[in-house]
């Protein structure tokens, strides 16, 4: 038992251990992007209802303008829009880990304003080697109900 535990302070010191999982499944090491109509608004609608991941670049409001950089790329499970009380439409993602932090180290949801995406892509996340299609994961904490508390709903997963 004592041993088990060192063995375990020693792989998370050195970094060593089980990394977080993705939400974007592995499918045979190729997902396609595709587009739809409807601009920003219309690719993000059509991954929540198609339930599938999307990737887009967010630009940061704390960046001057101009500054090399500030568009930063995002990868994850959509599973809301929603306008908010004050008018403003925002997107809550699920964000992959890999995409998160260079490290992989901050999975979880983040809120984004629907002004600040550009260039979204739906991934098509195709089939299974047995040919059932690659299950949308749903992130832990998934609670559709919040959204009617902050807000009206536009797009929820179902």
């Amino acid at each position: 038992m004592a041993f088990k535990s060192i063995r375990l302070r020693l792989a998370q010191i050195f970094g060593f251990g089980k990394r977080p999982e993705s939400v974007i499944p592995a499918t045979r090491k190729q997902a396609y992007y595709r587009s739809y109509e409807g601009g920003v608004l219309g690719n993000l609608t059509q991954a929540i209802e198609r339930k599938q991941p999307v990737t887009f670049f967010y630009k940061d409001k704390w960046q001057p303008e101009g500054t090399p950089g500030a568009l930063g790329q995002r990868v994850g499970n959509p599973h809301a829009i929603w306008r908010g009380k004050n008018g403003r439409t925002y997107l809550h993602l699920y964000v992959d880990p890999q995409s998160a932090t260079a490290t992989g180290g901050l999975p979880g949801w983040r809120t984004f304003l629907v002004n600040r995406i550009q260039g979204v892509s739906v991934l098509e996340l195709g089939t299974t080697f047995l040919g059932r299609p690659v299950a949308f994961i749903k992130a832990p904490g998934w609670n559709p109900s919040w959204y009617r508390q902050v807000g009206q709903p536009i797009k929820l997963i179902q």
